[in-house]
């Protein structure tokens, strides 16, 4: 597809529900995925996404730092919705990352350790890909604001690929009442005080009326870099 073609595809699925966006990729594109972390919003759109085409490839990534109850919850997916799921890890191993950068890198540097763990086995995840499908929403953070429904990005090679956003116009409240009316599994930190959950050492629980990512980083920052490694087109 053309940037403009993004562009006009996108403000025609705008109001569309989810459901159809997926559908439309789906059909849209033959090699398509979705990553995710098994956030909440992650976990509702894979749920979807299995419903409506349950061979979906999936990928995810596994940083070496996850919380226990973040792969109890990968691997009750893979059990219930029988995911076509790859779990990457980073090409530098965590032993190799701390031969370099000394112990406890995420403490001193958290872009190089995210780069490191996240952002490179999801750049060589979306090797091949023609579209990647991800759970972001607009309410999220001020950094996910101005996202649309789908998006043109390109590669280091110069390739496109096209980015599928199809909960953009979700609102929190939107994500839980899907997980709850249909009866999703969700990581159970989410019940302790976490709103956003990603590393262990990088993630803490918050006040009920804090913003969503205010957990993340001690505040130092909002994205990891999975979402804005690559330039976007359109």
């Amino acid at each position: 597809m053309t940037e403009a073609e993004v562009a006009a595809r996108a403000q025609e699925l705008e109001g569309q529900a989810p459901e159809e966006i997926l559908r439309w990729a789906f059909a849209a594109f033959p090699r398509i995925a979705i990553s995710t972390a098994f956030g909440p919003e992650g976990c509702a759109l894979v749920a979807m996404a299995a419903a409506i085409k349950p061979d979906v490839k999936v990928f995810t990534v596994d940083t070496d730092f996850l919380f226990p109850e973040s792969l109890e919850l990968r691997a009750k997916f893979v059990e219930r919705y029988g995911l076509n799921l790859e779990v990457l890890k980073g090409a530098v191993t965590l032993e190799e990352q701390n031969r370099r950068h000394g112990l406890a890198l995420y403490e001193r540097d958290t872009d190089t350790c995210c780069a490191l763990r996240k952002v490179e086995p999801t750049r060589r995840a979306l090797v091949g890909l023609d579209a990647w499908i991800a759970g972001l929403r607009r309410d999220q953070a001020k950094t996910r604001a101005r996202i649309d429904v789908l998006e043109s990005y390109q590669r280091d090679d110069g390739t496109q690929l096209v980015k599928v956003n199809p909960l953009a116009r979700w609102t929190r409240k939107d994500t839980w009442d899907y997980l709850l009316g249909h009866d999703v599994p969700y990581n159970p930190l989410l019940d302790r005080g976490y709103k956003s959950i990603g590393c262990w050492p990088c993630t803490q629980p918050v006040a009920a009326d804090a913003d969503e990512r205010a957990g993340r980083w001690g505040g130092q920052k909002l994205e990891c870099g999975i979402h804005t490694f690559m330039a976007r087109k359109a």
